[in-house]
């Protein structure tokens, strides 16, 4: 017996120093993660076309319309909750019911990834906005128009807030974002000095909120250091300035001053060490869809070719500062990848639409840029089915998709992984239009939407086609 005491109590201690270093282990806080693989996460949102008037139907004049005309902003939110119920529908602007939806869903995916901040990339108002309120309110004024579409910016802007109350927001102008029309520029109006007290409250630090203020009503055009990220610059343009459509006095003045302004941004950032990401609403290059509707009888751009060229010559010059750009605007989920003769690149990613008025199902986008090198890393899309669908759902992640075997390669490595043809080339397509076929780049891919993505000159589009 004592034998066999003296051979258990070694093994007792031994088994006891086990159990002791185990607990000790899973107490132990976790390593943090290599400086290498550290990513920050941001949401973009784009194109919500918010639209009061989509449920008045025939009725006109409509008592939704009458109601928020009459009732401050603050109260606007239940009033849409009485009026605004029927689900949303392809071929609309995004009513109440959708808008909350996307809020909700977004801020979900926000808190879930742990995201720093929110882009929103343009086109918050409907489609035909000014038309549609003379319509359903009888009022002709111009006076009445305006103070219904501020009244429509700062509900937005307060659901937004209550969406992202610990988010700073950075919004992008876009073309149906205006007191004067679709594609219709002030520089200097009301517009742009309204919009920019409401939207320089969406940032939380002071110098920011007074440096928006001072540059927003040129002509709706600003740029910040990130909150939080001293060396990350971010610059969001008003490109609609560029746009082939672009209407409005002094608009060539006041276009060709933004270049020169986003030229000196672009410098200080170099200076100070700074990489930048561009938000923008209307990108640069061709409109595939419109010029397949005109038959290829006429290539149309999307930008005047002016405007093309000296863009292209500031990001050709400042190629290594830019990590990524950001635009909406085509209402589908597409990318572009810019190289320049220097050997540079640059990842162009759009971001798709809440509003499913072209046939597609409404999205938004998750993005990460590594924290070591302040490239963009990833990003993941979630989208809505409205043909059935009850919930948001995660479409994909870019690089499980196109650069599974590449953990820390920014996302510019896997876009040139994309072939003409191949399971790459039918993600693409699958994943454009958000899980509809409501585009033609299912039947076009190739060479039509194929060249858009390398070439954003028209002369390098068409050699591309040829």
């Amino acid at each position: 017996m004592n034998l066999l005491r003296r051979w258990l109590c070694p093994v007792r201690c031994l088994m006891l120093l086990l159990v002791l270093c185990c607990a000790a282990a899973a107490a132990k806080p976790p390593s943090p993660l290599p400086a290498e693989t550290r990513q920050t996460r941001f949401l973009a949102l784009s194109d919500i076309h918010f639209d009061p008037f989509v449920s008045c139907g025939y009725t006109k004049p409509c008592p939704l319309i009458e109601k928020l005309r009459r009732a401050p902003s603050v109260q606007w939110a239940g009033i849409f909750a009485e009026f605004d119920t029927h689900p949303a529908k392809y071929g609309e602007d995004t009513n109440y019911p959708l808008l909350t939806s996307a809020l909700a869903a977004s801020r979900h995916a926000a808190e879930k990834s742990g995201a720093k901040f929110v882009m929103v990339l343009g086109d918050s108002l409907g489609h035909n906005f000014r038309s549609d309120y003379k319509k359903y309110s009888g009022d002709t004024s111009y006076s009445g128009f305006q103070a219904f579409t501020l009244k429509t910016f700062e509900f937005l802007t307060a659901q937004l807030v209550a969406a992202f109350p610990n988010l700073n927001i950075y919004i992008a102008v876009g073309n149906n974002d205006s007191y004067r029309g679709d594609y219709v520029t002030q520089p200097g109006g009301s517009f742009f000095r309204d919009v920019s007290l409401l939207w320089s409250r969406l940032l939380s630090e002071p110098a920011d909120r007074k440096t928006m203020r001072a540059q927003f009503p040129r002509a709706g055009y600003y740029a910040v250091t990130l909150s939080g990220q001293r060396d990350l610059r971010l610059i969001i343009l008003n490109t609609n300035l560029f746009s082939s459509k672009a209407k409005g006095q002094g608009i060539s003045q006041a276009a060709r001053a933004e270049l020169d302004w986003l030229h000196e941004q672009l410098l200080q950032a170099k200076n100070r060490g700074q990489h930048v990401l561009v938000a923008m609403h209307i990108p640069e290059g061709v409109d595939v869809y419109a010029t397949l509707r005109t038959r290829l009888i006429r290539l149309i751009s999307l930008w005047k070719n002016e405007y093309i060229q000296r863009f292209q010559a500031e990001l050709s010059q400042f190629a290594p500062q830019i990590s990524g750009i950001f635009a909406g605007h085509l209402h589908s989920d597409w990318f572009q990848v810019l190289t320049f003769p220097n050997g540079h690149e640059v990842p162009v990613t759009g971001v798709p639409s809440i509003s499913p008025v072209y046939g597609n199902n409404p999205g938004f986008k998750i993005y990460s840029y590594s924290n070591a090198t302040l490239q963009i890393a990833d990003y993941t899309t979630y989208y809505f089915p409205l043909n059935g669908g009850q919930s948001w759902l995660r479409e994909y992640d870019f690089k499980r998709t196109y650069a599974q075997n590449c953990h820390q390669c920014p996302v510019v490595d896997g876009m040139n992984r994309l072939r003409p043809r191949g399971i790459l080339a039918d993600y693409y397509k699958s994943y454009y239009a958000l899980q509809t076929k409501s585009q033609p780049i299912t039947t076009q891919w190739n060479p039509y939407y194929w060249c858009a993505i390398h070439h954003v000159k028209p002369e390098d589009y068409m050699q591309c086609l040829n």
